[in-house]
């Protein structure tokens, strides 16, 4: 697997699960039921499928890798507090 589509993919996967955490975390201290049903499920099956994914592939231990979590995490806490502000209205 070559660099980029390692840290494409690491990227995309770790703003998705860093996204869930941070709507979940807004749901389930406002009560919202629903919300925290939905992303906990959400949540849950992405971190198996990115074990998975690093447990059978050398290059998702790699510094590609670490660069695309580091970066997709972080984009997709800040993006989930824009989207949360809107969906809950806080």
């Amino acid at each position: 697997m070559r660099p980029l589509k390692t840290f494409l993919i690491a990227a995309l996967t770790e703003f998705f699960a860093f996204f869930l955490v941070v709507v979940n975390t807004r749901a389930y201290t406002q009560g919202l039921y629903a919300w925290t049903f939905l992303t906990d499920a959400f949540f849950i099956s992405q971190g198996f499928f990115v074990s998975k994914w690093m447990v059978e592939t050398k290059e998702a231990r790699g510094l590609s890798a670490y660069l695309g979590f580091l970066i997709g995490g972080t984009c997709g806490s800040l993006a989930a507090i824009f989207v949360t502000k809107f969906l809950y209205g806080r």
